[in-house]
């Protein structure tokens, strides 16, 4: 009798919660943080994990201002919110737009990882095989983009 060739291995838990990920996730960038005047305020939730964002955005024209959040979320939707709000402030709607495309690109079609500003994002690159938290890592995204559409850009 042949031997069978091993089984293909998933990701364990343990590589998805590297330190890289872990510190994004302990000191989220922006959190609490309470924008004056925002020109919108809005938020997302993740119906799978109950993980949530609420945002604050001001502009200045197509361009991110002001910036704050409020996270109560798993440890990649924290990580997620965490590197958005780090780079965030001075990125036009259409960055932040091929960010979030690049994100779900990654987690969903084996795309790269997001670059530039947002290239703290390739922490969650382990996630990608955990499809029922994809939902919980772009949850900021959703959220800005509800930002975007109230504010009409």
């Amino acid at each position: 009798m042949a031997a069978q060739p091993p089984a293909p291995t998933s990701p364990s838990l343990d590589s998805v919660y590297q330190d890289r990920l872990l510190d994004l996730a302990e000191t989220i960038a922006r959190d609490g943080y309470v924008v004056a005047a925002p020109d919108a305020e809005t938020g997302a939730v993740s119906r799978a994990c109950g993980s949530r964002v609420t945002i604050q955005v001001r502009f200045d024209g197509d361009t991110v201002a002001e910036y704050g959040q409020r996270v109560e979320a798993c440890a990649l939707g924290s990580a997620a919110a965490s590197a958005v709000g780090g780079a965030v402030v001075g990125a036009s709607v259409a960055e932040v737009r091929a960010a979030a495309t690049a994100l779900e690109n990654m987690l969903k079609r084996d795309g790269p990882a997001p670059g530039g500003r947002f290239e703290a994002l390739s922490a969650l690159l382990p996630a990608k095989a955990f499809t029922n938290r994809h939902a919980s890592i772009l949850l900021t995204f959703r959220a800005l983009e509800k930002a975007f559409k109230a504010t009409g850009r």
